[in-house]
């Protein structure tokens, strides 16, 4: 897993083999975003569209933004990107839609990962023990604490995530454990990044004082934007109603911090608490000479779940970069279906 606040930029749309039209956004003007109002439901097969295009893309970085994009689509619709993810020649495409087996329980299709648990890839065995695990199967832990010993910080970082996620309380002294070792090979400011991710994997298994870690972490140095990006992003997925002025704060603030940065602290913000997040200074990204921040706006309007939001959206899906029309094809999915994901025990 590449630990990074967003998308990394990509070439345009112009030189990918796939590029989708979305006819609900062409007879729009980009004039007046905000005041938009668009169809729900032609939206968002348009959404369904421009992602089954991308699921059959010759670029890895599309299959699996894809993939993840339609975390919130239909599971008939969602179970077939995940099958053909499951057999992808790119590491990082399985271990994307291996995940979501795991992550929105579609066990039918957890028969499929046994051989996955002999991947050439270490993360996709990991990410296959989980899913694995949250199908009621049984796993083998030791495998998972041996990763978090690592010097791969990917592996490290993957290892954490999943033992969080998977709720196993005899997963806590493994993390501790490796929170104590250093690899001399990993760099300072990649290691507190992995450090942010065993905090996170704590909490989720019940050590709720990791939170100071965490919130501790929004407040690094410029330098260190980074470490801030993922601590927005580990507090909005927290849900972490303690930070919310502060994030408030970063992203009203001009000039503070990157643009990036501000972006991802307005998601964690609508992962929160909804209604919190301005409309107005997002929105403005719509417009960005970044592709990168196009996006990140995107996940952000989709986050927020705000129904006018579809308007700009149903734009954003016709846009130049293929990355783009992704991240608004899935914030499309996740407004309209803000009820799709259930907890499952």
């Amino acid at each position: 897993m590449v630990v990074s606040c967003g998308p990394d930029p990509i070439d345009r749309a112009s030189e990918d083999p796939w590029s989708s039209k979305n006819p609900t956004a062409t007879s729009l003007q980009r004039g007046n975003q905000s005041a938009m109002v668009v169809d729900g439901s032609t939206v968002e097969q348009s959404a369904l569209s421009v992602l089954a295009q991308a699921t059959d893309s010759t670029n890895p970085r599309y299959r699996a933004n894809a993939i993840e994009a339609l975390r919130y689509a239909p599971i008939p619709v969602l179970e077939k990107a995940v099958r053909l993810g499951l057999g992808d020649v790119n590491r990082g495409v399985r271990f994307v839609a291996t995940m979501m087996v795991g992550d929105r329980h579609l066990c039918s299709t957890s028969i499929l990962l046994e051989p996955l648990l002999l991947d050439v890839s270490t993360s996709v065995q990991a990410a296959a023990m989980y899913s694995i695990y949250k199908c009621g199967g049984r796993v083998d832990l030791n495998p998972l604490g041996e990763m978090l010993q690592s010097d791969n910080p990917e592996l490290r970082g993957n290892a954490a995530m999943v033992l969080g996620k998977m709720g196993n309380q005899s997963a806590k002294h493994m993390i501790r454990e490796a929170l104590k070792t250093e690899s001399s090979s990993i760099s300072p400011i990649r290691r507190r990044l992995i450090n942010l991710q065993m905090a996170e994997a704590l909490i989720l298994l019940g050590d709720t004082e990791e939170l100071e870690v965490v919130r501790a972490a929004i407040f690094s140095s410029a330098q260190e934007a980074e470490v801030t990006g993922i601590a927005c992003q580990i507090a909005g997925r927290l849900e972490d109603v303690e930070v919310i002025s502060t994030l408030e704060s970063i992203l009203l603030t001009k000039g503070r911090y990157p643009d990036e940065i501000r972006l991802v602290a307005a998601t964690a913000l609508a992962e929160i608490s909804p209604d919190r997040m301005p409309l107005e200074p997002v929105l403005r990204f719509t417009s960005s000479d970044s592709a990168n921040l196009r996006s990140q706006c995107a996940t952000a309007l989709g986050a927020q779940g705000n129904r006018l939001s579809l308007g700009p959206l149903a734009l954003m899906m016709d846009d130049s970069d293929p990355i783009v029309q992704i991240s608004a094809a899935g914030a499309v999915l996740r407004i309209n279906n803000p009820d799709s994901l259930v907890e499952v025990d």
